[in-house]
Order: C-alpha cells, then sequence, then structure tokens
C-alpha cells in the first residue's frame, strides 16, 4: 500500500483513501449467470488498489501504476476513448456515481495485481472504482446496490453485457468461503472451504483474451433466442425444464440453452458437494462442466482443454475445467495438497510440449470483499 500512497502524493500532492477489492474465480456456472442462475465464484487474494481524493471542482484526474495513458476531464464532459482503454472504467465509474449524488471530481490512481486472465479484474476495477467513489463521497453504494452499480459500467461504458456474478462475489463475498449466488434474486450466501479442502489451482493458460471482442455477445444473442423459442424470459432461462428445450429449432441455439440449464444442476449439486466436503464429488462436476463447456457452449479451444487434460492426468487431481467466460485464459482445478507443488510443475511441462505455451499457476485463496485499506 505505501507504494501507491506514495505515487499518489507524487502525481496529485495529497494524501488519499486506500481502496481494495479482489478479483475472482468461478468454481462452477460459467456462462449460467446472465440467464438468471446460481453460480459459485469465490474471491481471490488479488485484486485492484485505488487510492483516491476528492477535488473541490468538477474535474477527474486519473493515473495507472500499469498502465502509460493518463486521463483528465470534467464531470458531464467525459471524453470518448478507444475500446480496451482502461479508463473507459474511470468515466463509467463518475457517469454511475453522479446518479447517486456525486457531483464534485476526484484524483484516483489504480493498481491491479491479478495474475493472467479470466479472473475478472474489469470487475475488479470496477467495484473498487466505486467503492472508493462513494466513501469520498459519502454515496449510498455497498452490498448487492454497489454490484448492480458495477455491473453498469460494464453494460453503459465498456460494451460487455455481463450477468452479476462477478461484481456480486467481489462486493459480497466472505473470506474462507464460496459465495453460492442467485443471479435472478441477487441473493446469496457464503458455504466455507473448510480446513481439509484441497487446494484450488489456477493456471492461466498464457492464450490472450479479448472479450469484447470476442463471441460472448453472440452467445448472449442465441441464449435469448432460445429463451424466446420456448416463452421464457431470458433472465429465467437457467431454470428452464430441460424437455421445454426441443422447442428451440436452432440446434445451435438447443445447445446453448442445454448447457445452461444443465449446468445450473450442476451448480446445485456443486454446492452440495462442497457443503459435505465430498471433493471426489465436487471434481465430477467440474470435468462435467468443462465438457459442455467445450461441446454445446463452444467457448474452450485447443490450450484450454490441453491444460484440463494436463491436470487431469494427475492422480491427485480431482478435477478441473475453464473458469470465467473461456475464448482464453484460466483452468481452476482441485488438486491434493500433499506433492502439489511437483504435480503444477508436471501440469506445466506437459502443457508447454503439447502447445508450445508456459502456463502459470498459483493456488487460490478466498480473502473477502472489497474494503477500505
Amino acid at each position: 500500500m505505501t507504494r501507491i500512497v506514495d505515487a499518489f502524493r507524487a502525481a496529485f500532492a495529497a494524501t488519499p483513501r486506500v481502496h481494495w477489492a479482489p478479483g475472482r474465480v468461478n468454481l462452477i456456472g460459467d456462462h449460467v449467470d446472465y440467464c438468471g442462475g446460481r453460480v459459485l465464484p469465490m474471491p481471490i487474494q488479488y485484486g485492484t488498489t485505488v487510492a483516491i481524493a476528492a477535488r473541490a471542482d468538477r474535474r477527474v484526474r486519473a493515473r495507472s501504476l500499469e498502465r502509460r495513458e493518463a486521463l483528465e476531464f470534467d464531470l458531464g464532459c467525459a471524453p470518448s476513448l478507444a475500446r480496451g482503454h482502461w479508463g473507459r472504467f474511470v468515466v463509467g465509474a463518475s457517469a454511475v456515481a453522479r446518479d447517486f449524488g456525486a457531483e464534485a471530481g476526484c484524483d484516483v490512481l489504480v493498481s491491479g495485481d491479478i495474475p493472467g486472465s479470466g479472473l475478472s479484474s474489469s470487475a475488479s476495477l470496477s467495484v473498487a472504482l466505486l467503492h472508493a467513489i462513494a466513501a469520498c463521497f459519502d454515496l449510498p453504494l455497498a452490498g448487492i446496490a454497489l454490484a448492480r452499480a458495477a455491473q453498469r459500467i460494464e453494460h453503459e461504458h465498456v460494451g460487455v453485457a455481463c450477468g452479476l456474478m462477478d461484481q456480486a462475489v467481489i462486493a459480497l463475498g466472505e473470506p474462507g468461503a464460496a459465495y453460492l449466488f442467485d443471479c435472478a434474486s441477487g441473493i446469496g450466501r457464503a458455504i466455507p472451504l473448510g480446513t481439509n479442502a484441497p487446494a484450488i489451482a489456477v493456471l492461466d493458460s498464457r492464450k490472450p483474451r479479448a472479450l469484447v471482442d470476442s463471441a460472448y455477445n453472440v452467445r448472449l444473442a442465441q441464449t435469448r433466442a432460445a429463451a424466446s423459442a420456448i416463452g421464457c424470459p431470458h433472465e429465467r432461462l437457467a431454470g428452464a425444464d430441460p424437455a421445454d428445450l426441443v422447442r428451440v429449432a436452432d440446434p445451435t441455439a438447443r445447445r446453448r440453452a442445454r448447457h445452461v440449464v444443465e449446468e445450473q444442476r450442476r451448480v446445485d449439486a456443486a454446492a452440495e458437494a462442497l457443503q459435505r466436503q465430498d471433493w471426489a464429488g465436487l471434481g465430477r462436476l467440474l470435468d462435467a462442466s468443462h465438457s459442455s463447456l467445450r461441446d454445446l457452449y463452444e467457448v474452450s479451444g485447443d490450450e484450454l482443454d490441453a491444460l484440463v487434460d494436463a491436470c487431469k492426468r494427475e492422480p491427485t487431481c480431482f478435477g478441473a475445467r475453464l473458469t470465467g467466460a473461456g475464448f482464453g485464459g484460466s483452468v481452476v482445478a482441485l488438486f491434493a495438497r500433499d506433492g502439489l507443488d511437483a504435480a503444477l510443475r508436471r501440469v506445466m511441462a506437459r502443457y508447454h510440449s503439447r502447445v508450445g505455451l508456459n502456463a502459470s499457476a498459483f493456488c487460490a485463496e478466498s480473502v473477502g470483499a472489497v474494503r477500505a485499506r
């Protein structure tokens, strides 16, 4: 924290407040959040730090320790930024915060240490920014309201029609637990991992992913088409009767909907397995989830499949799957803790020999939600 405070003082000649939001790894339940399903993510120990100080005028000045591009604008006169520019999150957070009463500007410095991709660095940044602005101006933004406001940043200013899963676990997650969240109702509950839980390994495939420019929005449109075909609101598709899917004439849309409906049942089973500490059962559900994401939702790829396979070849691996939206990114796997380092080295060597990429890995810890530091 000292580094970002010192950098803030050097950049803006003021002493900031500091806020931090975690990234997340989704244990199971991808691509059901925007269909109103239940998901089982957890916050991780890596995240986004925001240093902030209020200004007396309406000027917003933003810097990043990791990006060269700086940003300055007046509230209500935000610049048009290129797709992919990190400043779009600052513009979005400022616009959303104005709806809650923030009429003054601020100086902002951000820094992130989320390794790899597929771990929701975007939602971490969105939640951290809004949490910091809310504290700075005493805005009524906390809990699920904070999560929904952060989701608006992505919808209205970044161009990703994401569900609420990432923002919710980042705003509401609890230490030492996964978070079973119902995206339709906005209600969730923590499920403790327990003291005997296996290692939750997160492996970055080093296959780049560009969510906005990928087929994410195509999948969204296909699930909407499937919901329309069976006369179901899109935000309730995850709870549809599997027998109704025969009414979806388009075979691709039907496959997408089948993944959503079946994945919902796997999430519920996974929550029960976690409560029973049934690691073998949970691992089998992770394996089935990956198969569905690969074959029905078609968001995997050679690299992710190879990395999952490399994990599953280890006798101490309970199960593995891609995590996040797919199209590259990361894998989550359950490993016995004994011999973990050697097992991960073998996994990464096996993966490199197959696809020529150097994966990286860390063991995720559930650390809880966004907070002031």
